[in-house]
Parts: structure tokens; C-alpha cells; sequence
């Protein structure tokens, strides 16, 4: 097994635990937004809009998850630039802004969550230049096809 095999092979593995691990938190959270609140420094409850950020950024997350899940499956089969992985790193992206503005109405509540509005919303500019590569890779893969 090479190693792109086995890096291919770990990402997909890690991929599963973390699918695993967002099911798990789905259970525990409720129980972490009432520990929050008792460790707050700030007084004002915000467990009803924390478990409502949480869910819905969870239901964006596995889609991120199963995603990232048949992306990698696509690049180990050997299909790398492809029209199927433009339409998934463009998934990758809307999903990334989704999770950005989420937060952003979260971050009315607590100002620190603004650091995962503009980490989402940086990682959904970064896949979208990434998309806008293998678009380029595609078309230039194409283009090679008709001349040969």
C-alpha cells in the first residue's frame, strides 16, 4: 500500500469517527449547554439559543461529513477532476456559509462566536477558489481528451 493509499485510507476512517463522534454530541449536548450555563461568568441563560446553533450547524455538519465522506471515495477510485467533485466542493462551500451566518445570528448572544462565523466563512472562500481550480483542471482535462 502506498502512502497516498494509506493518507486516502486514514482520511476516510477519521472521517467515519468524526460522523460517530457529531452522532454522539447530538445525545450530549443538552447536558454541556447546562454545564456552560453553571460555568458561565455571564449571567443571562443561553441554552435554548446554544442548542438551536448546535443543531442546526450539526444537521449542516454531517452534510460537510458525508460530503468530505464520497469525495474521498471519488479520489480513491482515481476520479480526481471531475464534474462530481466540482458539484461537492461547491456543496463543501455553501455549507461552510450556512454554518458562517448561523453563528453570526449566535454571535448576538455570545460576541466570541464570531470566531467560528469568520473561520466558516474563510474555509468557504478557500473551497470555493479549490472548486474554481478543479473547474479549470476539468475543462483543461477535457479539452486534452478532444485533442488526442
Amino acid at each position: 500500500m502506498t502512502k497516498n493509499n494509506r493518507s486516502i485510507k486514514l482520511t476516510g476512517i477519521l472521517i467515519k469517527t468524526a460522523i460517530v463522534l457529531c452522532f454522539a454530541a447530538l445525545f450530549i449536548m443538552p447536558y454541556a449547554a447546562e454545564v456552560y450555563k453553571q460555568v458561565s461568568l455571564m449571567h443571562d441563560d443561553v441554552t435554548v439559543p446554544l442548542l438551536i446553533t448546535f443543531y442546526s450547524c450539526a444537521a449542516v455538519g454531517f452534510v460537510i461529513l458525508f460530503v468530505l465522506d464520497r469525495l474521498v471515495a471519488n479520489i480513491n477510485k482515481g476520479e480526481v477532476f471531475v464534474n462530481d467533485n466540482i458539484k461537492l466542493l461547491r456543496i463543501l462551500s455553501y455549507c461552510c456559509f450556512i454554518i458562517s451566518f448561523i453563528t453570526l445570528i449566535f454571535a448576538r448572544f455570545r460576541i466570541l462566536a464570531f470566531i467560528i462565523t469568520f473561520a466558516a466563512a474563510f474555509f468557504g472562500l478557500i473551497l470555493r477558489v479549490i472548486k474554481n481550480c478543479f473547474e479549470e483542471a476539468v475543462r483543461l482535462r477535457e479539452e486534452n481528451d478532444f485533442t488526442i
